[in-house]
């Protein structure tokens, strides 16, 4: 990884090349996508060729001395062109220039904020339209789940039911489910039975060290502010998705990591210093089949 290039020399204590792998990793824990699983990928390459199997040989029962009757896996290749996403800001030269590490984590965990957001966003509903990566909602070939024609709100666990059983038939097993706040919200208030106090589903506890932990049928619950909560599904204009998946079926192609680039002489006359960071990835689904995607849910 790349971690800075410096212009001046208050920049060199803002971040210490030892820092570099703690801004990665202060990043990967902000971004839901990566932290929920998907496969790194890493590569210097403008482009990345993935193989991927879309049928597996057959076997066949076959008699002593018979000759064995040869087939061939059918398999292509998804290509991975991993785009910048990218971030600008200024700092005061006070605060890069204090050598105080609790000074210089404040920039970088809005820095790392701002990307993990964006790249989130991007995983799951980027438009595929560059310079933006294309996202799980529109790869083709991925499965579905609808609430309706015209939406309908979470009033009981079906629709993950459904989504982990397509995954099942489908060879591939949940392990993650993606989701907006209000989702969580909604679940939560769904009760055992009518008139009944007792919800279907509670956070579960971890350890003391531990925060709480969400599950649906023992599969872990991610939430993300940065799913859209504005699609139109049929009337319903205030529809949201739901993303159910094996998580390691979902390949991130990470180039060259997060490069941050710190020059003090771009904003000389306010005496600030300017802070970019870059990162270049892209999404790539091997197998379409392990994520579902629940559409047309509404609060």
């Amino acid at each position: 990884m790349t971690w800075l290039t410096t212009t001046g020399t208050a920049g060199g204590s803002f971040a210490p090349t030892e820092a570099a792998d703690y801004f990665f990793d202060r990043l990967a824990a902000m971004s839901v996508g990566l932290e929920s699983g998907f496969r790194r990928v890493p590569t210097l390459a403008a482009r990345l060729a993935i193989p991927r199997v879309l049928a597996d040989g057959v076997a066949n029962w076959t008699a002593e001395g018979a000759e064995i009757t040869p087939t061939d896996p059918n398999a292509d290749v998804v290509t991975a062109t991993p785009r910048k996403l990218a971030a600008l800001t200024y700092a005061s030269n006070e605060l890069v220039s204090d050598s105080n590490p609790e000074a210089q984590n404040v920039l970088a965990e809005n820095l790392a904020r701002a990307v993990a957001l964006k790249l989130d966003k991007s995983f799951y509903e980027g438009t595929g339209t560059a310079p933006e990566i294309r996202g799980l909602k529109n790869q083709s070939g991925i499965q579905t789940v609808s609430m309706g024609a015209n939406g309908a709100a979470l009033t009981t666990l079906d629709p993950f039911a459904d989504a982990l059983g397509l995954l099942a038939e489908a060879d591939a097993e949940g392990t993650a489910i993606v989701m907006h706040p209000r989702n969580w919200r909604a679940i939560s208030k769904i009760k055992e039975a009518t008139g009944s106090n007792k919800p279907v589903i509670t956070d579960g506890a971890g350890s003391p060290t531990e925060g709480p932990r969400r599950s649906i049928y023992g599969v872990p619950v991610w939430l993300t502010s940065q799913l859209a909560v504005n699609e139109t599904q049929g009337s319903a204009s205030t529809a949201n998705s739901i993303y159910v998946y094996q998580a390691d079926q979902v390949v991130a192609v990470i180039r060259k990591d997060t490069t941050v680039d710190v020059d003090t002489s771009a904003a000389f006359s306010s005496d600030r210093t300017a802070v970019r960071v870059t990162l270049r990835a892209d999404l790539v689904l091997p197998n379409p089949a392990a994520v579902v995607r629940i559409l047309g849910v509404i609060p």
